[in-house]
């Protein structure tokens, strides 16, 4: 009986297996000479729900391909299945969809991919284009993960459109971007309960992460390093980095420029590595108002930093347990620019 019960089991697992598509068997040409933007736009049209697979190869993609909640797109790794994104304004894909609206529910995946871009353009984007060209504006993005994919050469790898939130980045590495992850200004119901996980985000053009929209982001297990202008560029968000690795070289590791937000540092490592020069300072905010908790932060630097903080407002919250060579490196804690309430002070 158990080997009868194997045996079905097998067959079963097999005709799945069978049934998934495959963009290759659409037409989709994985030596990277002909176009299979078609060849994918048909693949996703004829499976509504499932995994689309993408065989090892490089295949050329001139105009946006548009996923739905339902779907996954699955390579066979992020240096084996790429997608050579050649639309120089565009999206190479959308993960969004209208049908259902926020009834919708589920949870789909891009994994094992590799994206190269030409050195403009959008990686990927989550939710609908406020613009309402692309997709439509009210298009949902909820719940679409980035799991084990390789995202390089766009003006954003990541950029999220409305309705985009509870998104997962699992395993990811982001970078030679102008910025890894982005969010514009304005956008409508967005951004709850973003996550970054054991992934990279580096030697991006900007920034790291760079949001205008004031989501929150969880960010945990990952690293930030050497994005050109900061780790993480926030106006009114809420940013909780945990059990992180950050490196800089002359230049913010976080930067507030205005705004009301809330930011929490923990059981992270701070490295600043250039071995000559001043760095303006580990973290710059100039806020109406922000909530601020650090705390257990190892910090090394290899030159003078001019200030831990540097403050233009309100900050609440408390400084605890920093440790590293910041005795001799950084000249003081904080500036004083405003009215700054800090307990629980530790120096260095």
């Amino acid at each position: 009986m158990k080997i009868q019960i194997a045996v079905i089991l097998l067959f079963v697992s097999v005709a799945i297996r069978a049934q998934q598509l495959s963009v290759t068997t659409c037409g989709a040409d994985p030596l990277g000479v002909q176009d299979s933007t078609a060849a994918f736009k048909t693949c996703l049209a004829k499976a509504p729900a499932g995994d689309v697979l993408v065989p090892t190869g490089s295949y050329r993609i001139t105009s946006p391909i548009v996923k739905s909640r339902n779907q996954g797109l699955v390579g066979q790794g992020s240096k084996a299945s790429i997608l050579l994104c050649q639309n120089t304004t565009e999206p190479c894909l959308i993960a969004a969809d209208t049908t259902g609206g926020p009834n919708n529910y589920a949870v789909s995946n891009i994994e094992n991919l590799g994206l190269q871009g030409t050195g403009s353009g959008i990686g990927i984007l989550l939710g609908g284009d406020p613009a309402n060209v692309l997709i439509a504006n009210t298009a949902f993005g909820d719940s679409v993960d980035l799991v084990d994919l390789r995202i390089t050469g766009f003006t954003y790898g990541v950029e999220w459109g409305n309705n985009a939130y509870i998104n997962k980045i699992e395993r990811c590495l982001i970078f030679g971007n102008v910025s890894g992850l982005y969010a514009a200004g304005g956008l409508s119901n967005s951004g709850e309960a973003i996550s970054v996980t054991d992934s990279t985000v580096f030697n991006n053009r900007n920034y790291g992460i760079e949001d205008h929209a004031n989501f929150e982001w969880f960010i945990r297990g990952s690293s930030l390093c050497y994005n050109a202008w900061a780790a993480v560029l926030f106006y009114g968000a809420t940013v909780h980095i945990s059990n992180a690795h950050i490196e800089q070289q002359e230049a913010t590791v976080v930067s507030q420029p205005y705004g009301y937000g809330n930011l929490s540092i923990k059981d992270s490592t701070i490295l600043i590595q250039a071995t000559t020069g001043s760095d303006q300072y580990l973290l710059s905010t100039w806020p109406q108002s922000l909530n601020l908790s650090i705390d257990n932060v190892l910090i090394y630097s290899n030159h003078p930093v001019t200030y831990f903080m540097h403050v233009q407002g309100s900050v609440n919250g408390t400084i605890s347990n920093l440790y590293g060579n910041g005795n001799k490196k950084i000249a003081a804690l904080w500036n004083t620019a405003g009215n700054v309430v800090l307990t629980a002070v530790q120096t260095f």
